[in-house]
């Protein structure tokens, strides 16, 4: 991976805020930042609302219930390449 990124959010909201919670991420992402989906926000309904983020991340333990538009700055990773994003990341931010 080797990429280095100025911040990583990992959106980890449960349904119900969802929503909110991707657009209070779609407000600060910016394209030099990456976003990791886990659990229930890869259900996530408005990707594009953070499509400009440089990446976006699914975890493939989760890919099984991802959103059916895949978008082109999307990837699914492992758990050795999340050790690795952590570390190319400046900043990590969890977003409930």
């Amino acid at each position: 991976m080797q990429t280095s990124f100025h911040q990583l959010f990992i959106l980890q909201a449960n349904y119900n805020r969802l929503e909110q919670a991707l657009f209070e991420l779609a407000n600060i992402v910016t394209d030099q930042d990456a976003v990791l989906f886990l659990e229930d926000a890869v259900l996530a309904p408005s990707l594009n609302a953070i499509s400009h983020a440089k990446a976006i991340f699914i975890l493939s333990a989760d890919a099984h219930i991802q959103h059916e538009k895949i978008l082109e700055n999307m990837k699914i990773i492992d758990y050795a390449d999340w050790a690795e994003l952590l570390q190319y990341s400046r900043k990590v931010h969890t977003w409930q």
